[in-house]
């Protein structure tokens, strides 16, 4: 997978996998300036994301674990570790939901005959949930950010508020595939458009708020002058008598 970050200076940094290592370039290009390999030894599954001004990323390792790390602060770590490959972890999906930084994945059940969609929070804990038990091994999750977190896997709906137990919904009427994928989007940009449009009323409060407090304060200033003013007369005349 190859991700193309802005970041709040401005500037881009692209990601990407390359010959088992995950590779990192910023631009606009700068004399001197090649790409840096963020990760060596990867065997799939790259994901990486923009949190808090850095860029944060996790890939499975040819060693059977998953690394997470963040550009420009050094070498991965190893956050999970499956060196039998017993759980066949895959699927990872780094995501900022409610100004948290989460890691979803898929694993093997204990029991080997079905799937399991987790969550954790690598940057708080690490304590892994499990949001959907009983996938196929071929269900690919595609997640939508709201005030509830909307997951589609094998044609059926999950919704997460991320406290209490995920709340399943019926199978999707559109059925799988391209169809359930582009429901799914629509329904995150349409949250985007909401948050949009909420920003933009929140920007013209504060602007009203403002205007309101340069009146009071030019209005205070000026009963300053007046109550000045008044006391120079009231001087002024006890001078004279």
């Amino acid at each position: 997978m190859e991700y193309i970050h802005s970041l709040p200076d401005g500037t881009k940094l692209a990601v990407w996998e390359e010959r088992n290592q995950v590779m990192a370039l910023g631009f606009p290009f700068r004399r001197g300036m090649g790409a840096v390999v963020l990760a060596r030894d990867v065997l799939k599954d790259l994901t990486s994301t923009v949190f808090r001004g850095s860029v944060y990323y996790a890939c499975h390792s040819l060693e059977h674990r998953i690394l997470f790390g963040a550009a420009g602060e050094g070498q991965p770590t190893a956050i999970l570790s499956d060196p039998s490959d017993e759980r066949h972890y895959s699927a990872l999906s780094l995501l900022e939901w409610k100004e948290e930084l989460y890691l979803f994945f898929r694993a093997k059940s204990r029991l080997g005959k079905s799937w399991e969609l987790k969550a954790m929070r690598p940057l708080a804990g690490r304590e892994v949930k499990t949001l959907w038990e009983g996938l196929s091994e071929t269900a690919e999750p595609v997640y939508a950010a709201g005030e509830k977190l909307v997951i589609l896997a094998d044609g059926k709906v999950c919704t997460w508020d991320g406290k209490q137990p995920p709340e399943k919904g019926e199978l999707l009427r559109l059925g799988t595939g391209q169809k359930a994928r582009d429901a799914i989007l629509k329904l995150e940009t349409e949250n985007r458009q909401y948050k949009a449009q909420a920003e933009i009323l929140v920007k013209k409060h504060e602007s009203k708020l403002q205007e309101i407090k340069k009146q009071y304060d030019e209005l205070a200033a000026y009963a300053a002058e007046l109550q000045q003013e008044g006391k120079r007369w009231r001087e002024k005349y006890y001078k004279k008598h």
